[in-house]
């Protein structure tokens, strides 16, 4: 027997420290509901989760600005639908005025009527706002350049419209006269063989296939004659995040809707042929102004689809982060209850181990 070294209280007391160690790794697991606490419980795990963890506040972040972005159509769709009635009501007194039996003065206060909701239309245009930002005046409006024979920029012919259809380039027209060159042959060599024409005063409408669309307004008739090149880009419009990761976004084209672009600037209903004419333009401006509600009813439509995927990867990705580096409570209640016995046992064990050197008396006796 030796008392020099106790043995067995060192072995004991060895195991009781690995005992108290997983103890309390154990209990640090149960009291923060994490079986990741540190990086040293599991590297690579840690690493994950805290990537995921990343993804899933960017998409609930993403989710949120894809329900802003709804907001945003809803808000510019319910000022069109003010202008629509206005333009109904326009062509109804269009229709009006288009009658003889009605006087000269009777249509003058017509066109007064028809003036005033004009203007009402520019209003709604420049005052329609969302977090103090203009939806309807072209602000989110694809980006058109234009460039005369010299390569200098020109606002002698300006882009009032140009739909999705339009693919970034570089398109050219011609002024001839003091007008927009419409022949055929200048107009097909540029916009395609089934490009249609359509001329309202100073305005030129291209329509093309799959939905193609440019209008064009000449703003100075005194142009010298020559070639105007226009480049279509694809900047200017409103981008919606709705990912977690760069590009991840949904952009929103959100044309300009005044008296304008609309080509009711100069409506004219002072007489009975002026006011027959009118109501072929109101016309096409309720045209004009339902295909681009139905263009933010399709944004809305897209985004609430948009929304319920990001909610729902979101769930996928918790979920997946709470396999990774949530404690399982049964299991590690039963870890833990195994571990308290074998922390008893060793303190009792290194309790004995220490009494064994007493023994020693009694050869000393």
């Amino acid at each position: 027997m030796r008392i020099g070294t106790n043995i067995a209280a060192y072995m004991a007391g060895g195991q009781l420290n690995t005992v108290e160690k997983r103890l309390s790794a154990s209990m640090e697991r149960l009291s923060s509901g994490y079986k990741i606490n540190t990086s040293k419980d599991d590297p690579a795990g840690m690493a994950m989760t805290q990537k995921l963890r990343t993804q899933i506040r960017a998409l609930d972040r993403s989710s949120m600005n894809a329900s802003d972005g709804m907001s945003v159509t809803q808000t510019a769709e319910g000022a069109l639908s003010e202008v629509e009635a206005m333009l109904q009501r326009m062509r109804e007194l269009a229709v009006q005025g288009a009658s003889d039996s009605y006087t000269d003065e009777d249509r003058k206060n017509i066109q007064n009527e028809i003036d005033q909701l004009s203007k009402e239309i520019d209003r709604v245009s420049t005052d329609t706002q969302f977090n103090n930002m203009n939806l309807l005046d072209g602000t989110f409006e694809r980006r058109v350049y234009g460039f005369d024979e010299n390569d200098r920029m020109t606002s002698d012919v300006e882009v009032l419209y140009v739909s999705d259809s339009v693919e970034a380039g570089d398109y050219t027209i011609n002024i001839a006269g003091g007008e927009i060159d419409t022949s055929d042959a200048t107009i097909q060599a540029v916009f395609g063989t089934d490009a249609i024409v359509t001329k309202d005063g100073n305005k030129v409408t291209i329509d093309g296939a799959d939905g193609f669309q440019m209008m064009f307004a000449l703003n100075n008739s005194a142009a010298a004659d020559g070639q105007v090149r226009f480049e279509v880009t694809d900047i200017g419009t409103m981008p919606i995040q709705v990912g977690a990761n760069e590009d991840q976004q949904i952009r929103m084209d959100i044309p300009c809707v005044n008296s304008k672009t609309l080509a009711i600037d100069d409506v004219d209903c002072t007489t009975s042929t002026s006011a027959g004419n009118a109501i072929t333009k109101f016309d096409r401006a309720i045209s004009f102004v339902s295909s681009v509600r139905g263009k933010l009813g399709a944004y809305e439509n897209r985004l609430e689809s948009t929304t319920a995927s990001l909610d729902n990867t979101s769930e996928n990705i918790t979920e997946a982060v709470s396999r990774i580096a949530d404690t399982n409570m049964a299991d590690e209640m039963t870890d833990y209850t195994t571990l308290n016995v074998l922390q008893q046992a060793g303190i009792s064990m290194v309790s004995q181990a220490n009494q064994l050197p007493e023994k020693v008396l009694q050869l000393l006796q």
